[in-house]
């Protein structure tokens, strides 16, 4: 496969979640998840429990510039479609825990 090349990068982190510089804020219409954007293009997929408890629970990379959008895209509350917008121009479709390409 010369050539073709496949990052993935994964994060892990115990009881803190890692800084985060929040630009943007999505609070899902069943306020079981908020979603974040941050100023250097992560995207942070935070749980959020009944008592208010805010659990992360993914930290999404596809963007390399400042998140300036998040919009749920999905008509269903079943299916958690979420797209985000960068000061870059580019755009990504997250589904759960996957960055689908967008551009």
């Amino acid at each position: 496969m010369a050539g073709n090349s496949l990052v993935l990068p994964i994060v892990l982190w115990g009881r803190k979640a890692p800084t985060h510089c929040i630009s943007t804020l999505l609070l899902m219409e069943d306020a079981s998840m908020i979603v974040t954007g941050c100023h250097d293009g992560q995207i942070c997929l935070w749980d959020l429990s009944l008592d208010l408890e805010i659990n992360p629970r993914a930290l999404l990379f596809g963007h390399t510039a400042s998140i300036t959008c998040l919009s749920k895209a999905s008509a269903s509350s079943e299916k958690q479609y979420i797209v985000s917008a960068s000061e870059s121009g580019n755009m990504w479709n997250t589904k759960g825990d996957l960055c689908l390409d967008g551009q």
